[in-house]
């Protein structure tokens, strides 16, 4: 263990500081058009879970560069360049945009229209007003579930035939933007199956929450997702399965109403939020409303290293939360559109402490992700319960690709492909491919309460067309102790499109 102990704290003196990301310029009065990436990229800080041309203007379009290899001389072939803003391109993004501007609205082509026609639908058109003191960012993202579910006549003689189905799991539509340069907000409504308003936040651009005059970090105020656990904090979409695991899924909270101070250090290696909230929800997402919760995130990276080729990811979360009324745990088997498979039912409590503990490492092509989650639920009729779960997950890009990391939340962000996809059929289909396998359990049998245990076994394959779009096919083998086991087929197609300055 000594030794173990040394080796970490050597890597740690051994490694540099991660250096803030390049910023770059770019033009305010012609809308953001998505250049997909040949190269790896590393992505800068984000906000959790997702501007510009004068309102009354024709806006006018960017088209895309033949190269991103070589933009001066892209740039040299352009007409001469509109005024530029002070806002950064997101280092993900970084080389990927000639940033020239082109002809006007009535001099393209038609292949040019039809460009900037896909671009819309895109989402990736920006306008702002009055001198760019308001900006606003109208985009959707979209992920489409099919699923094929059997289960053992044990499994089936207790739960029922479980569901086939193909689905809409998300539909989210966003608006974002910034407010006189100082402020950004969201406001997302899903039409998914978890149908519902998202995130709804507004939070500090720069300067952040100052107290008596110094700086203690950004603030984020609305309803958003609570600082809990590693695979909760990140995305959906970049996640390396359909689903969050079996604990991610059954005891973490999700969005809440509440007030959030967070930030990371200059070395961009540690990482941390503090949240208060209440009038909590109880959905899919919480197993309980709240009164009042305090939820807390601390993350370290004592490895980082070649842009994050090589990484180390240590962290915890806490939240101490006071039920009004009962707590409920329940989890499907990693697949939204099947029944839930173990269920506590209604628990009156108290007091709810959660703890997690991370494990995240990366090397290369190869990542590598673990939690713990342990729930202790006070004030029951059974006593002081408790309930926990955990999961080990592995992923492999056979062609090359990185899990990128997001040092500002501590998550991982936004796989790029080195090539674009060509086809699906043609000789070299492109895009980027990932296997991946986790298992995960979940125990919530304890004293006088029997929730039921089940431990899923998965496999996927990811396909990354491009920087925006995926598809993802996924089989788990789902047990629950006495009562059977399941086999599931998942298939996804996604897409979001890529960030504006500013945002994920």
């Amino acid at each position: 263990m000594l030794l173990l102990v040394a080796s970490v704290v050597d890597a740690q003196e051994a490694d540099p500081p991660i250096p803030s990301p390049t910023t770059t310029p770019i033009p305010v009065e012609t809308p953001v058009t998505e250049v997909e990436s040949e190269a790896e990229q590393t992505p800068e800080p984000e906000p959790t879970d997702e501007s510009e041309a004068p309102g009354e203007a024709t806006p006018t379009p960017i088209a895309e560069p033949e190269s991103v290899d070589d933009p001066e001389a892209a740039a040299e072939a352009s007409p001469t360049p509109t005024a530029v803003s002070e806002e950064e391109i997101p280092a993900e993004l970084e080389g990927q945009f000639d940033l020239s501007a082109y002809p006007e609205t009535a001099k393209r082509k038609p292949r040019e229209k039809w460009d900037t026609f896909k671009d819309g639908v895109r989402g990736l058109l920006v306008w702002d007003f009055f001198d760019s003191r308001l900006t606003i960012r109208a985009h959707a993202r979209v992920q489409i579930d099919g699923t094929l579910a059997r289960a053992d006549d044990k499994m089936e003689g207790f739960y029922g035939e479980l569901d086939n189905s193909l689905d809409l799991r998300r539909l989210q539509v966003f608006a974002q933007g910034t407010v006189d340069h100082h402020l950004r907000y969201s406001l997302s409504f899903n039409f998914g199956a978890d149908a519902g308003f998202g995130d709804i936040f507004v939070e500090g651009r720069e300067h952040g929450l100052n107290v008596f005059g110094y700086r203690v970090g950004q603030f984020r105020l609305g309803s958003f997702q609570e600082p809990f656990s590693f695979e909760r904090v990140m995305s959906s979409y970049y996640t390396g399965f359909l689903e969050r695991s079996l604990p991610i899924w059954t005891f973490t909270p999700g969005n809440n109403i509440g007030y959030m101070v967070y930030d990371t250090t200059k070395n961009k290696r540690l990482t941390w939020a503090v949240g208060f909230f209440s009038w909590g929800q109880t959905n899919e997402a919480n197993a309980s409303n709240s009164v009042l919760s305090v939820t807390t995130r601390l993350t370290w990276l004592p490895v980082y290293r070649d842009g994050g080729r090589k990484l180390l990811h240590l962290g915890g979360s806490f939240s101490t939360r006071d039920p009004n009324g009962d707590v409920q745990y329940r989890s499907r088997p990693e697949a939204r559109f099947v029944n839930f498979l173990v269920d506590t039912g209604n628990i009156p409590a108290s007091r709810i402490h959660l703890y997690g503990l991370e494990l995240v490492g990366v090397r290369g092509p190869i990542s590598f992700q673990s939690e713990l989650i342990v729930s202790q639920v006070q004030g029951t009729e059974f006593g002081d319960v408790t309930f926990w779960g955990s999961y080990v997950q592995v992923g492999w890009f056979l062609t090359g690709e990185q899990r990128s990391y997001d040092t500002g939340m501590g998550v991982f962000s936004r796989v790029i492909p080195k090539q674009d996809s060509r086809g699906l059929f043609k000789k070299k289909p492109g895009g980027g491919l990932e296997l991946t396998g986790r298992i995960s359990n979940v125990d919530l049998n304890e004293g006088g309460i029997n929730g039921g245990k089940m431990v899923d076994l998965s496999f996927g394959v990811n396909w990354y067309l491009s920087a925006t779009s995926a598809v993802k096919l996924n089989y788990i083998h789902s047990v629950v102790k006495d009562h059977g086991h399941a086999n599931i087929v998942l298939l996804r197609y996604q897409f979001r499109p890529l960030p504006v300055p500013g945002w994920r």
